[in-house]
């Protein structure tokens, strides 16, 4: 028995299926499939390498059962509609059994939403949370729904031929069955609309289906929304009768989500969210039924995890991206590790685009070795031991620390500052960002146990780096705050975004007037606006914070509105004058003036090159990696610190 975790890792049932721990992988659609959704190396390696860290079911995510050419074609993941597709799918699973985890498969449809051939109960226009519309939908015939019953049940077939230990059902989200399921969403007159029990029929049809044709033992889950957070949708006070009618018709596992597209900052748990907070969800459904629940939605710390079993919120516990962040989360658990978890942010930067569109290449912002496993799960030690000296203790200077000290080298870390984290400590300043310490925490630990010196409030110059005589130099010096060229910026004593969020410039109870409506600008306002200040934004562009990750930009646009800051867009700054700024609609030409006891600058950043330019000009070789480079994301300076301890 685990003394670290001991509900986390006590053995548990599905039905008959045992498995060795109670920590789940959940379905995401995050697959590395290959054109025609076909099993690839990299998605072998990938659940491979999740297998390893230890987890005791995977479910491998929403996969397609329909043939080619069929209109309804399932989601640009995974195939599983025909016998060719088995092969892959076999080495997939012997893959996942010879770590000691077992594996499931899920099926689904987007139903109403996708911008291509749309589908659903009824004719009830989807959107997403950033406001984007799906076209409406069309309403499947009977003859349809049956269709699919059939096709779902063939699929559970050749997902037991392959090997699979289970056939998930997705039912959540207001994807297909769950526009069935949604009073708001399903408007039938049919024997499919209505009632509760008319909502559940074709799911109820589709799991005695599946135990017609794949076998009675087969176990079925079925993964639903309790709560969908919309006015007249699924709520807590039904979503428990609908897993009692799911046991009733012999599903084996409920797996218990929340939220839709529309509602996607809630049922992704983004950034601001406290972790825990769907517990009164997890728990009504866990007592309506008897059969076995999972509890799946921003679980992040394994303490936490294993309260939710000791208190019998649910059966199994689920993770998704913190996976993705850390495929050893398990193992590092069990083994009481737990300051090694390289734990998930909540960045969202693995998902999608504003208009709900899939991010590609897919990417993790604290694991570089995400869809990279065979190449970079394994540091491998360096041929030749160097003296690496690096400059700059931010995000990319501190991985490519880890890296290459993991790799044998020598490795000597310099920072300005007298703490490190860099601009992470910037990040994490504005209300719900301070998950982001959890990365410069991760990185400063491993640091230490890897015993690479770090010298702390070190201004670096060409002279100390000639007395250190580096065999590789790397540069991460950062970014500095963009000032603008802007008349009469100076003369009113503008401030940058930076210094307040640092609080080196206290502004209470004034108008403030925020040049930039970017992730930065509108942080910032979000920040002041809690002080007690009256805060506009002003944006250039048509679309506030327009470069952000569209689930925290929905909360933070959502806590923007509460706060009542003016967010003013098409407006370009020509002055800054006394009691206020001058602006021109980029669109009308109309000019006007924004009243403003204080002014902060959110335009951006610039690469801080002082020491790289000295070193160009004195011809000492180096490498430049991270913001020093072109500001960007915490995830390129990730790959770039990783990369560049991995080439020295």
């Amino acid at each position: 028995m685990d003394t670290y975790f001991p509900n986390l890792f006590k053995p548990g049932y599905i039905g008959k299926l045992r498995i060795k721990n109670r920590i789940m992988m959940l379905p995401m659609a995050r697959q590395f499939q290959g054109v025609n959704g076909e099993v690839t190396q990299r998605t072998i390696d990938y659940f491979e390498e999740t297998a390893k860290g230890g987890v005791g079911l995977i479910m491998v995510g929403s996969s397609r059962v329909f043939p080619p050419g069929h209109q309804f074609f399932g989601p640009g993941s995974l195939n599983l509609s025909d016998v060719r597709y088995l092969p892959g799918h076999c080495e997939l699973v012997q893959a996942v059994h010879a770590h000691g985890a077992k594996v499931g498969i899920q099926f689904g449809h987007v139903g109403g939403q996708t911008l291509r051939g749309p589908v659903a109960a009824s004719d009830v226009q989807q959107f997403f949370c950033d406001g984007t519309s799906y076209p409406k939908p069309r309403p499947l015939t009977r003859s349809e729904i049956y269709d699919v019953i059939d096709l779902f049940a063939k699929g559970a077939f050749m997902a037991r031929t392959a090997g699979y230990d289970i056939v998930e059902i997705h039912s959540a989200h207001d994807y297909l069955f769950g526009s069935f399921m949604s009073p708001k969403l399903n408007r039938r007159t049919d024997e499919f609309g209505g009632t509760l029990e008319n909502r559940m029929r074709f799911v109820v049809e589709m799991v005695k289906q599946i135990k017609r044709v794949a076998g009675s033992d087969s176990p079925v889950s079925v993964r639903i929304s309790a709560d969908d957070y919309m006015e007249g949708s699924i709520t807590i006070d039904e979503s428990p009768k609908m897993a009692k009618i799911l046991e009733e018709a012999g599903v084996d596992v409920i797996s218990a989500s929340a939220g839709a597209h529309e509602t996607q900052h809630l049922s992704n748990d983004i950034m601001r969210m406290e972790e825990g907070f769907k517990h009164p969800l997890w728990e009504a459904i866990k007592k309506a039924v008897s059969i076995p629940t999972i509890a799946g939605g921003g679980n992040r710390n394994p303490d936490k995890c294993e309260a939710i079993l000791a208190d019998g919120i649910a059966d199994f516990v689920g993770l998704a991206r913190a996976l993705i962040a850390d495929p050893g989360w398990p193992r590092k658990a069990m083994e009481g590790r737990v300051d090694d978890i390289r734990r998930c942010l909540s960045c969202g930067e693995c998902l999608y685009k504003l208009g709900g569109t899939f991010v590609y290449p897919l990417a993790c912002s604290v694991n570089a070795a995400f869809g990279r496993e065979r190449e970079w799960s394994e540091v491998k030690p360096a041929p030749v031991k160097k003296k690496v000296v690096i400059v700059g203790g931010g995000v990319a200077g501190m991985e490519a620390a880890r890296i290459a000290s993991l790799r044998g080298h020598r490795v000597t870390l310099f920072e300005k500052e007298n703490g490190l984290g860099g601009q992470l400590l910037l990040a994490a300043s504005p209300p719900g960002k301070q998950k982001l310490l959890w990365l410069r925490d991760y990185l400063v630990t491993q640091l230490k146990k890897q015993a690479v010196a770090v010298k702390l409030g070190v201004e670096v110059t060409p002279d100390l780096l000639e007395r250190e005589q580096a065999d590789v130099l790397v540069i991460a010096s950062g970014a500095k705050p963009w000032v603008p060229d802007i008349p009469g910026i100076e003369a009113e004593a503008a401030v940058s975004a930076w210094h307040v969020l640092k609080e080196e410039v206290e502004i209470k109870n004034k108008k403030v007037a925020i040049l930039g409506g970017g992730e930065v600008g509108c942080e910032t306002a979000e920040f002041l606006a809690q002080k007690g200040n009256e805060v506009t934004v002003i944006e250039m562009l048509p679309l506030i914070a327009s470069d952000m990750e569209p689930t925290n930009r929905r909360g933070l646009l959502d806590s923007l509105k509460e706060l009542k800051v003016r967010l003013l867009t098409n407006l370009k700054v020509e002055e800054s004058i006394t009691g206020g700024v001058k602006v021109v609609n980029t669109e009308s030409g109309e000019a006007q003036t924004i009243e403003a006891e204080a002014i902060v600058l959110a335009l951006g950043s610039q690469p801080k090159r002082d020491l790289a330019e000295r070193l160009e000009k004195e011809g000492i070789d180096f490498y430049a990696i991270g913001d020093c480079q072109e500001p960007r994301r915490i995830k390129e300076a990730i790959y770039e610190g990783s990369l560049i301890g991995r080439q020295v």
